[in-house]
């Protein structure tokens, strides 16, 4: 039982020190709009600067999904 418990503290512990390394290394929002009935539309908000995108291999990216126009 005392194994289960460690085993759980460790994975929260884990979870969190992984939040606040990444936190910094997101660049912005994928925003996907689902309210357009041709399909979903995506569109990139970025919070820093062109230049230091194009200098990475790769990139970390919020998901906000959500439509954005009222189907009226």
């Amino acid at each position: 039982m005392e194994l289960v418990i460690i085993f759980a503290i460790g994975v929260v512990i884990g979870s969190i020190i992984t939040r606040i390394i990444n936190r910094p290394l997101d660049i912005g929002t994928l925003r996907i709009d689902t309210s357009d009935p041709d399909g979903p539309f995506m569109f990139l908000e970025l919070s820093k600067d062109v230049d230091s995108v194009t200098s990475k291999k790769y990139v970390i990216l919020k998901v906000n999904l959500k439509s954005y126009i009222s189907q009226k």
